[in-house]
């Protein structure tokens, strides 16, 4: 465990500076040309220096108004060092509120609403600066805040269609067969009333999907949650198991109905 600053710190405060001084050295990890233990102590000195005269215990907000000019942890890397896409980032971040990143994300999303064939190409796009926006703000302990609002709506199209694709995209062999050209065959095995054997049988294979879906989910839970973050961030097993009691259910009556229209 790290030792303490000569300054009195209340738990909070002491708890924060050591997350700071963890993401500091988490950060520089992989750049030899940085001490890190060097960079520590120079944080320490500073933060003595500028505390020296404020009475003690020193709490947690006073010691964030120290970290927050001292700016954030990925500052201390030497800039050249950083690869070229943290570059891009840390210069679009750089301004004002560090909304840059987050219009720049709406940007995407907008202009690519409006252009049509092309315009999937930056909505996709879109998303991988949304997160890296919220990425950066997570790094430095920032809220979200009124960002939300431009970096959010990437992100829920992006998880709308994903989620679509994981619970109806097996099912839609099975829902192609109301096309009339697919029909004829069906109709020969199918017990009449067809649309109720068919629709019967659509729900039976949802329900068998949902199932092991539900299963799959409580088995990647962390998969789940770093692809849907940061709205996932409280799925648990309980979530997933859910999912597979809803599909089980709708599997047993699709498969009652199914059976009692095959017997008459």
């Amino acid at each position: 465990m790290m030792a303490p600053v000569m300054l009195t710190l209340t738990n909070d405060a002491q708890s924060n500076l050591e997350r700071y001084l963890r993401r500091v050295k988490a950060a520089l990890r992989g750049y030899p040309s940085v001490d890190a233990d060097e960079v520590e102590r120079d944080i320490r000195g500073h933060i003595e220096a500028e505390l020296a005269d404020s009475p003690a215990p020193i709490t947690a907000p006073r010691l964030g108004n120290v970290l927050e000019r001292l700016g954030s942890p990925n500052q201390w890397v030497p800039f050249d060092e950083l690869p070229a896409w943290r570059k891009v980032l840390v210069r679009l971040s750089a301004g004002p509120e560090d909304w840059r990143l987050a219009y720049a994300t709406f940007a995407l999303l907008v202009t690519g609403l409006l252009l049509g064939p092309l315009g999937p190409v930056l909505i996709l796009a879109s998303v991988p600066v949304a997160r890296a926006t919220l990425a950066l703000l997570d790094e430095r302990d920032e809220p979200v805040g009124a960002r939300r609002w431009l970096v959010y709506p990437s992100l829920v199209a992006a998880y709308f269609v994903i989620a679509l694709v994981l619970f109806f995209l097996p099912v839609a062999p099975v829902a192609a067969a109301a096309d009339p050209s697919v029909r004829a065959g069906l109709l020969a095995w199918l017990p009449a009333p067809f649309w109720l054997s068919y629709s019967s049988l659509v729900a039976l294979v949802a329900g068998i999907w949902w199932t092991t879906l539900g299963l799959l989910l409580t088995r990647f839970r962390h998969a789940v949650i770093y692809v849907f973050w940061p709205f996932a961030d409280r799925f648990d097993r309980r979530h997933g198991m859910r999912v597979a009691y809803a599909g089980l259910t709708v599997a047993t009556i699709a498969g009652i109905v199914l059976a009692a229209v095959a017997r008459g």
